[in-house]
C-alpha cells in the first residue's frame, strides 16, 4: 500500500487496516515522510493528530517534542493558564495516545521519576503505566522500586511495565537480577491477581532461568505453584496494546 493511502487509512477511525497501515508508515523510509504527517495534524480532531503524533514519535524518538506538546495543549482550545495546565497532562496516561513518552527531549522518565514520589496513589499508577511505554533502560529502577509500592494496584502494574520494557529491549543484561529479585518478592503476595502478574514478568525469556529456579527451590504455596506452572507453559495474560497502533504480546514470543 502506498503511504498515500496509509495516510488515509490512519486518519479514518473507522477503518479496519487502520492499525496495519499505522505500523506500516511507522517502518517507511519514504523520503519527507515526517514533513506531511506534520503538516496533515492542523486542524485534525484528537483521535486523528493524536495517532499522527505517536507515529513521529516512534519514527524518531529524538526528535524535538514541541510539535507533540504543542498539539496536546491545544485540545483545551484556551490559552494561559489552561494551555499550561494541559502541557503538564500530557505526562498523564492521555500522553501515551500522543507518544509523549517516547520522546527523549521531553525528559518523560525524569518527570515519571517525580511522580513516583507522590502520596497519591492514582499518580503513582500513570507514572508506572508510562515509564512501561518509554523503551529506556533508565525507567527499570524505577519500577523496581514501583514493584515495592505500598499498593498492590500500583505493584501489579509495574509487573505489566517490565514486560513492555522488556519487549522494546530496555531491559539490559545488568538490571535483570534486580527485577528479578523484585518480582519474585511479589510472588509472595496474598493478591492472585498480582502473583499472576508477577510470574508473567517472570516467563519472559529473559527472566524465565529465575522462575524456573524458584519453582523448584521455593516452598510455594500449592495455588502459587500452580500460577507459576501455568506461567512456565506459556499460560499468561497477553501484554494488551496501549495504543491504536501498539502490538499484543505474550512471553513465549
Amino acid at each position: 500500500m502506498s503511504t498515500d493511502a496509509a495516510l488515509a487509512a490512519v486518519l479514518d477511525v473507522d477503518s479496519p487496516d487502520r492499525r496495519a497501515r499505522i505500523r506500516s508508515l511507522i517502518d517507511s523510509t519514504e523520503e519527507g515522510l515526517d514533513d506531511r504527517i506534520l503538516a496533515l495534524l492542523a486542524d485534525r480532531p484528537p483521535t486523528a493528530a493524536s495517532v499522527l503524533c505517536r507515529i513521529l514519535a516512534e519514527r524518531n524518538p529524538d526528535r524535538d517534542p514541541s510539535y507533540a506538546l504543542d498539539f496536546f495543549a491545544r485540545r483545551s482550545g484556551k490559552p494561559g493558564v489552561v494551555d499550561a495546565w494541559m502541557r503538564r497532562q500530557a505526562y498523564g496516561i492521555l500522553g501515551i495516545g500522543y507518544g509523549i513518552p517516547r520522546l527523549r527531549r521531553a525528559s518523560p522518565v525524569e518527570h515519571y521519576r517525580r511522580y513516583l514520589a507522590s502520596w497519591t496513589s492514582i499518580r503513582r499508577f500513570k507514572a508506572v503505566w508510562s515509564l512501561g511505554d518509554t523503551a529506556d533502560p533508565a525507567a527499570v529502577p524505577l519500577l523496581v522500586k514501583a514493584l515495592r509500592d505500598r499498593s498492590w494496584r500500583i505493584r501489579a502494574n509495574a509487573t505489566t511495565s517490565i514486560r513492555r520494557l522488556a519487549r522494546d529491549g530496555a531491559v539490559a543484561p545488568e538490571a535483570v537480577d534486580s527485577v528479578a529479585d523484585a518480582l519474585v518478592a511479589c510472588l509472595k503476595s496474598r493478591r492472585p491477581k498480582l502473583v499472576e502478574l508477577a510470574a508473567a514478568a517472570l516467563s519472559i525469556p529473559l527472566l524465565r532461568d529465575r522462575l524456573a529456579h524458584e519453582r523448584r527451590s521455593a516452598r510455594l504455596k500449592p495455588s502459587t505453584a500452580a500460577i507459576v506452572d501455568a506461567a512456565l507453559e506459556g499460560e499468561v495474560p497477553p501484554l494488551h496494546p496501549i495504543w491504536e497502533g501498539d502490538f499484543e504480546w505474550v512471553a513465549g514470543e
